[in-house]
């Protein structure tokens, strides 16, 4: 099955969940079809993208199995997702976790090879690794389980978070970053990039076992002006990359945007605890506001407009 039709496939699916299960984008629901977005729709994008055609042994049969098996654990995830949390939800999210796991397998193995550079490549299998921690967590929703003490909304977030965040925004980077490599925004963005997804992680673990606010808001800036130096580069793409098709460039724009916003977003939550004024931004505005905007607007355009420039452009050739 082409990459092309997988996406046509699951976007249908991906529709006909959203239609039928959410009701608004405040629905708790939505954070779930946000994941299922990223599983149907994105993931085909986005491994088509970071191929590397370099892979050998191991590392190319992995990513071989991880396509085969790709497909059909993500429709299996959407059965997760309309059982329940316990052993039937369980077991239909197990596939797709394991999908995720190889990935990181993979992505390991690309690092040995190439070592951490060029930084492009690095950030790049390194958010092939941490897409294997959304695996983790959504096993704990599905599971029903609360990890340090963690609320049901905040596990099932944490899984959308490394699926986006995690994964998306790394290769996004690092696509950015290879088209761009003198770009000294751009070499800064990839790494507060890398060091922001943990870092952010970290924070909000440190404030649920009582640590310091002050973690979580210095670990969250450094994920939102990472992310603004990945909007910057799109945006600059968007604008000067004329040899680029204008609908490729016409995505870009509206993604750098939408990731700039989303960022802002961020920043305005994390800071919640020191400005007053910011009360009212809590988890179901976060989900409907900053979901979205990355979901949507950044990781689903950035995506479509990196395939439609081609795998020419994505490495900078």
């Amino acid at each position: 099955m082409t990459t092309p039709l997988k996406v046509r496939i699951g976007a249908a699916a991906w529709c006909a969940f959203a239609y039928f299960s959410v009701s608004s984008l405040h629905d708790g629901r939505w954070a779930e079809a946000m994941l299922l977005l990223a599983a149907l729709v994105l993931m085909p994008m986005a491994w088509t993208l970071v191929r590397d055609f370099e892979d050998t042994g191991w590392a190319a049969r992995l990513w071989r199995f991880d396509l085969q098996v790709h497909f059909p654990a993500a429709l299996l995830l959407v059965f997760a997702f309309l059982l329940p949390p316990g052993p039937g939800a369980l077991l239909c999210a197990l596939p797709w976790a394991a999908v995720l796991g190889i990935m990181a397998v993979d992505g390991f193995l690309r690092i040995r090879r190439h070592g951490f550079s060029p930084l492009g490549l690095l950030c790049r299998d390194v958010g092939l690794i941490y897409a294997s921690v959304g695996g983790a967590w959504l096993l704990a929703d599905r599971g029903g389980w609360s990890p340090l003490g963690f609320a049901p909304d905040i596990v099932l977030l944490t899984a959308v978070h490394f699926h986006y965040a995690g994964l998306v925004l790394p290769v996004v980077a690092g696509l950015a970053l290879n088209r761009r490599p003198q770009s000294r925004i751009a070499q800064l963005a990839t790494w507060l990039v890398l060091l922001g997804v943990p870092l952010v992680a970290a924070g909000i673990t440190a404030t649920q076992l009582g640590g310091p606010a002050w973690v979580e808001l210095l670990a969250a800036w450094v994920l939102v002006l990472g992310g603004w130096g990945v909007a910057w580069e799109h945006l600059v793409l968007a604008v000067q990359e004329r040899r680029v098709h204008r609908l490729a460039r016409a995505l870009w724009l509206v993604a750098g945007i939408s990731l700039g916003l989303g960022m802002l977003l961020a920043g305005l939550y994390a800071s919640r605890m020191f400005l007053p004024a910011m009360g009212w931004l809590d988890i179901p505005w976060m989900r409907a506001l900053h979901g979205t905007l990355n979901a949507m607007g950044f990781s689903l355009l950035a995506l479509l407009g990196w395939c439609r420039a081609g795998r020419a452009c994505c490495s900078g050739k």
